[in-house]
């Protein structure tokens, strides 16, 4: 027999365990920090949920877009307390250099990334009980609108072991993780410059936002920032003043220099930073 099983982010779905338990269904729930040292979080980690063949809830996870990027789809010929004591593997993870982190598995941004990360060789080790563990693959809000797809990963017969602990990410798997991370970031960046600055992408061809924003986040690392906040300000510089403001003579980047000569010192990050601080103060005395 086939059981199927549903994977919730408790991160993207806050009130999971509530909606859960609103279906009125004889489910088995399993919050996979439950025993752990995070137990205290389990609503925000990962939720295993064991489903009925008539479940509302296998109907909701195979069309619903909104569901899809919340949680993902398992099938297993084992147990759900088989399924989530293997899962719990991934909790807590290592790298080649010694770092240790959670990892957010359940988030299918995450679990796509992730899991496509390694040859299908790995599936066996990784997967272990489940014969199959289906992710909605979503375009981004800055590409073109495009069908979700599923992504299916199963284990392949006769497979090596995996050479390495479960827990441990090679450079592949820490490289798939930050692509995940830019994407979300990126996303986030979209949201708000779509809401507050429209006449920044709107104008442009649906297929030339998306590269629109990787080239202005990547003249911003050119520059020199690194941390999100510095390449939201470089993004803002960009729709207030252009494209170009740091480097065109007449832009007010370059005016602001020759007020504050100091700045010129300062490292890349501390130089955008305080150049927002003076944009906020300057706002602040004009309003009314």
């Amino acid at each position: 027999m086939t059981n199927q099983l549903l994977l919730i982010d408790g991160v993207l779905r806050q009130d999971a365990t509530k909606w859960i338990y609103q279906s009125a269904e004889p489910l088995e729930v399993i919050p996979l920090y439950l025993g752990t040292r995070w137990e205290e979080l389990q609503e925000l980690g990962p939720i295993l949920v064991e489903l009925d063949a008539r479940s509302p809830l296998l109907h909701a996870i195979q069309h619903d877009n909104a569901l899809q990027s919340q949680a993902s789809l398992m099938y297993t010929q084992a147990s759900s307390a088989t399924v989530a004591e293997h899962l719990s593997q991934f909790i807590s993870i290592t790298d080649d250099l010694g770092s240790q982190s959670l990892l957010r598995f359940a988030d299918p941004l995450v679990t796509w990334h992730w899991l496509a990360s390694y040859p299908e060789q790995a599936y066996k080790s990784l997967l272990g009980p489940i014969s199959q563990w289906n992710v909605a693959v979503r375009p981004p809000n800055w590409a073109p609108s495009t069908p979700w797809e599923w992504r299916a990963f199963r284990p392949q017969p006769d497979s090596p072991t995996l050479a390495h602990p479960l827990s441990h990410m090679t450079q592949s798997q820490v490289e798939a993780l930050d692509q995940a991370h830019r994407w979300r970031f990126k996303e986030r960046l979209y949201d708000w410059l779509d809401h507050d600055f429209p006449n920044t992408l709107r104008p442009l061809a649906e297929d030339a936002r998306g590269r629109w924003l990787e080239q202005r986040i990547q003249d911003a690392e050119t520059w020199g920032l690194v941390s999100e906040r510095s390449i939201a300000i470089w993004l803002e510089r960009c729709a207030y003043w252009g494209i170009d403001f740091a480097t065109r003579p007449d832009s007010p980047y370059q005016e602001w220099l020759r007020r504050k000569p100091a700045a010129q010192q300062l490292p890349p990050e501390l130089r955008i930073q305080a150049l927002d601080d003076d944009c906020l103060t300057q706002a602040e005395g004009k309003a009314p």
